[in-house]
């Protein structure tokens, strides 16, 4: 039973992570902690190579419909690839409690930036300046920095960044669907020398988190308009930040 409960659980989640341009397991990791399952053997490994696969399925379907800019896509892998490193690097000089509150902060922030987006024409989305794209290029680098301190991926701070410097929130979350699939399967590599599957489970939940993510993508490249889409995104912003004051206020 449970193996039908998680399947279609993350079926679920997977469309949601889909239509959003981002891998499930800013989501799935928290819920499938729900389950009992143990983070650091079974819930991380799990959850990162699920990223990797929505990711590359919400990729592929928003590539077909044309929506990725590829000229943001591959710079912005490269650069948050280099300096993750570097924010591992400064964890040994910051409490790490002050940064998940600057987290928090940062969350909010972008929620209402998204609530409140700059006005977006869905008919001119990618007529795209090398301006824009310099930007989201430095904005990365902080990114990268601060996702590789927490031990997070960047791509739920990359889709609403790439919104704020002036892209439509489509064609962010169709490129951020790109940014994250190298991050994902690196990091889950790094897992796999104490990962812990039960590799029936894996698999059931693979082949629904693949169709459920694709199904997100193509719900959103044919039915959603930016607005939408920003104002469901600042939602699940949102969600994420109080999930993570309480934790830090020791409520959860």
């Amino acid at each position: 039973m449970l193996y039908v409960i998680l399947s279609a659980l993350l079926f679920v989640l997977s469309f949601l992570a889909g239509m959003l341009g981002l891998g499930v397991a800013f989501i799935a990791t928290p819920v499938l902690g729900l389950f009992g399952f143990d983070l650091k053997h079974v819930i991380m490994p799990w959850s990162l190579w699920l990223n990797g696969l929505t990711a590359i399925a919400g990729a592929i379907t928003f590539a077909r419909a044309g929506m990725v800019d590829w000229r943001t896509a591959l710079p912005l892998v490269i650069i948050t690839a280099i300096v993750a490193p570097i924010g591992v690097w400064l964890l040994q000089f910051v409490s790490v409690e002050i940064v998940w509150w600057m987290y928090v902060g940062v969350l909010v922030f972008l929620a209402f930036r998204m609530a409140f987006p700059p006005k977006m024409d869905d008919s001119k989305a990618l007529e795209i300046s090398d301006r824009t794209r310099v930007k989201a290029g430095f904005f990365s680098g902080l990114i990268g920095i601060f996702a590789g301190f927490l031990g997070v991926g960047p791509g739920f701070l990359m889709m609403p960044t790439l919104v704020m410097v002036g892209y439509t929130a489509r064609i962010a979350a169709a490129t951020n669907s790109v940014i994250v699939t190298v991050p994902s399967f690196t990091a889950f590599a790094a897992h796999m020398g104490d990962a812990q599957f039960d590799w029936l489970m894996l698999i059931l939940t693979s082949i629904t988190a693949v169709i459920g993510a694709w199904l997100g993508a193509r719900f959103m490249a044919k039915r959603v308009k930016s607005l939408t889409l920003s104002r469901i995104f600042a939602g699940f912003l949102v969600l994420l930040a109080v999930q993570r004051a309480l934790i830090l206020l020791g409520v959860m």
